[in-house]
């Protein structure tokens, strides 16, 4: 796969850059999505949140999204997003794919730079967990820490960002609720290693789980599979990771500081429903060290 010219046309992004597609051959009918979503978190300065881009030539999900708790104050703003390559630009959202994020919002504005952590996770070339729409048509997924830079401005109150986070790059023929039955993601940042891991319930009712521990020394150790402890509402309390070279990786919720939905479907829909529901948790190991994730929880509706 990294043969490809394109997954190198960004020296500093790589694949999490990969360029987007504006047109289909006539012979591709199925939907067709290019994704990018990006979480940050910054207890300091009380700020946490999403950026969430969707673009598609043949279907009715093209979105860029911003949902932001700043100083207990929540927002969010869905826009509509045409298909593009190589730059997402809607009414207030502009990026560039790589490193710049402009907001120009009548109530929330800002100016934020991203910068890369460690290296990207590759869901596609390993196990190939996520569940492909059209058989022999992958869908390519990339996760990758970061530090988010910059500032944002809700309803006139500037707040400083300095955050940590992750975003990810995923592109194919994707229709998430006849895809996704159920999974479970978790993309949190320690002081020396970024954990990404995610685990599916697939439509045949196997369960597939795929993931990295990436260190700043630059080694990485797959992940084999995650077990949950849920609380009385079904939040992750104790995560149990099981890592390829036969070591875990215990972890224990410290505590929950910000929740909040992601939409991923079409505006409207009747019949089975994907949904997904977003926490923001900080987890000990058993080392005792402390660090801070999205944890996610996805499942298809099937009352309607």
């Amino acid at each position: 796969m990294l043969a490809d010219a394109q997954y190198t046309r960004d020296q500093v992004w790589g694949p999490m850059s990969y360029p987007a597609r504006d047109k289909l051959d006539s012979s591709e009918t199925a939907p067709w999505k290019d994704h990018i979503y990006l979480a940050f978190w910054d207890p300091v300065h009380e700020a946490y949140g999403f950026l969430h881009w969707n673009s598609s030539p043949n279907h009715n999900t093209g979105k860029s999204q911003a949902t932001v708790m700043l100083g207990g104050e929540f927002y969010d703003v869905k826009e509509p997003l045409p298909a593009s390559t190589t730059h997402f630009s809607s009414p207030s959202i502009d990026y560039d794919l790589k490193s710049h994020i402009q907001i120009t919002g009548k109530e929330l504005q800002g100016s934020l730079e991203v910068l890369p952590r460690i290296e990207p996770v590759d869901y596609t070339g390993y196990k190939k967990i996520l569940p492909e729409l059209i058989a022999g048509k992958p869908l390519n997924h990339w996760q990758q820490g970061l530090h988010l830079k910059g500032h944002l401005t809700l309803r006139g109150k500037t707040f400083k960002i300095d955050a940590l986070g992750f975003r990810t790059r995923t592109w194919g023929f994707r229709d998430d609720s006849q895809q996704f039955h159920e999974y479970f993601s978790l993309f949190a940042c320690f002081e020396n290693f970024d954990v990404s891991i995610m685990k599916f319930l697939h439509v045949d009712g196997s369960v597939h789980t795929d993931g990295a521990l990436v260190r700043k020394d630059g080694t990485s150790v797959r992940f084999d599979d995650i077990h949950l402890t849920r609380d009385s509402a079904g939040s992750p309390l104790l995560l149990e990771l099981d890592l390829v070279d036969g070591t875990k990786l215990l972890l224990k919720r410290v505590r929950r500081t910000a929740t909040m939905w992601c939409p991923i479907g079409p505006p409207e829909r009747k019949g089975p429903t994907f949904c997904a529901f977003d926490e923001f948790i900080e987890w000990e190991a058993q080392t005792g060290e402390r660090g801070m994730g999205l944890n996610e929880q996805g499942i298809i509706r099937r009352i309607f």
